[in-house]
């Protein structure tokens, strides 16, 4: 077994190598929106590790396609992270997708639309400055 700090290290590290594994190296032609990888929690036996991925494309079909897209490269993702940090077995990963940056889209657009109904009311109130400008 790893001790609690050998694989918090590792957490962050094989955060960064299946980025660059997702973005350099997996050529599956359904990954078209983009990806990023927010964290990694590897087991204490250090042969499973879930991957939070949050994705963000134009259509949510597309960000369908691309976490099938991950999925079915995890085996492939897996083997070469392992290699390239010489890991003695190739963990099993198993993605979950994290909504985070389309809960923080959804509160951007509902904060326009707010900010849209505020300022016709205060340009209302201050039309009367203008004449006092000129």
């Amino acid at each position: 077994m790893a001790t609690r700090r050998r694989i918090e290290r590792l957490n962050k590290t094989l955060m960064k190598e299946i980025a660059e594994v997702i973005m350099t190296e997996v050529k599956d032609p359904r990954l078209t929106s983009m990806v990023s990888v927010l964290e990694v929690d590897m087991s204490e036996d250090m042969r499973h590790a879930k991957v939070m991925v949050s994705i963000y494309g134009e259509k949510k079909s597309d960000n369908i396609k691309t976490f099938e897209a991950l999925e079915s490269s995890a085996g492939y993702i897996s083997s070469v992270v392992s290699k390239a940090l010489r890991l003695r077995y190739a963990p099993k990963l198993s993605f979950e997708w994290s909504k985070a940056m389309a809960v923080a889209d959804e509160m951007g657009q509902k904060i326009k639309e707010a900010m849209k109904q505020v300022r016709p009311e205060s340009e209302e109130s201050g039309s009367g400055d203008d004449e006092t400008e000129k």
